[in-house]
């Protein structure tokens, strides 16, 4: 189950269920060791190891699930290791500038680095490019979508539930057309001997 491939909207929900996770587990780091008016009242430096190490571990934990969805989307939609390798580094060095900066950020300057915001636009738009990138061989269709990833019917399944619930309507229809025509030609062929008689 962790090996196999996952498709466009799996993908982004685990990103998105990992996302959230790891925000909850992070808080989680800072109410367990200096709390969080603790740690906003620090100073940036030894103060803060065991936040910044018990934060490192998580993130960590995190980011190695976050290489295994890739990996997981990258079978499906047979992307290039040009760009997944380099993701997955990213991802990694990005966790370790996380709990780094837990280290040593000061809240009373405010300080921030141009250089982690670049890599986290980088990794953005690599993850972007990963999440919506089509399944082998399939273009991107919005019918067939929901059906790759599980999610509803297909054309063909709509389809045929359509004709399938239609038909005995149009088969009462028909059947009340030919009566209703044959009651017609009757009367007139009546009226027209009577007409004849005359």
């Amino acid at each position: 189950m962790l090996s196999s491939p996952i498709g466009r909207l799996q993908f982004f929900l685990y990103s998105v269920a990992i996302f959230i996770a790891e925000l909850i587990a992070v808080a989680l780091c800072v109410a367990g060791t200096m709390g969080f008016d603790g740690f906003v009242h620090s100073k940036p430096g030894p103060s803060r190891e065991g936040l910044a190490l018990a934060s490192f571990v998580v993130m960590m934990v995190f980011a190695v699930a976050r290489m295994n969805i890739t990996w997981r989307r990258r079978d499906d939609a047979d992307l290039s290791k040009w760009l997944v390798v380099p993701y997955l580094v990213f991802v990694a060095l990005f966790a370790v500038l996380q709990a780094a900066s837990l280290l040593i950020y000061d809240f009373k300057t405010g300080n921030t680095n141009i250089g982690f915001n670049i890599l986290s636009i980088t990794l953005f738009v690599l993850w972007f490019r990963i999440c919506f990138a089509s399944s082998k061989g399939r273009p991107f269709d919005p019918d067939s979508f929901l059906t790759a990833e599980g999610f509803g019917e297909g054309p063909s399944d709509r389809f045929s539930a359509t004709t399938a619930s239609v038909s005995p309507q149009a088969s009462m229809i028909s059947s009340a057309l030919s009566v209703s025509a044959r009651g017609r030609s009757n009367a007139s062929g009546v009226a027209f001997g009577k007409r004849g008689r005359s």
